[in-house]
């Protein structure tokens, strides 16, 4: 549990990559690529966490040693 803060660094420097890279190829010019940036984050970082969730509850549900 006290390497948490620096895996989830490590997730946001590699999903900002991610990110940045998806804005820069869908988009023509930067400005526009740039601006979509906040809501790409904001989507990818959601999806993550909801399949995160969902992971969890299928293992709760399914993978349980009681």
């Amino acid at each position: 549990m006290k390497d948490l803060p620096v895996h989830l660094a490590l997730f946001a420097l590699v999903s900002s990559a991610i990110a940045l890279l998806g804005a820069f190829y869908t988009q023509v010019e930067d400005a526009p690529a740039l601006r979509s940036l906040p809501r790409r984050l904001l989507a990818f970082f959601l999806g993550c966490g909801i399949l995160g969730l969902v992971l969890l509850v299928m293992e709760h549900t399914f993978a349980s040693v009681d």
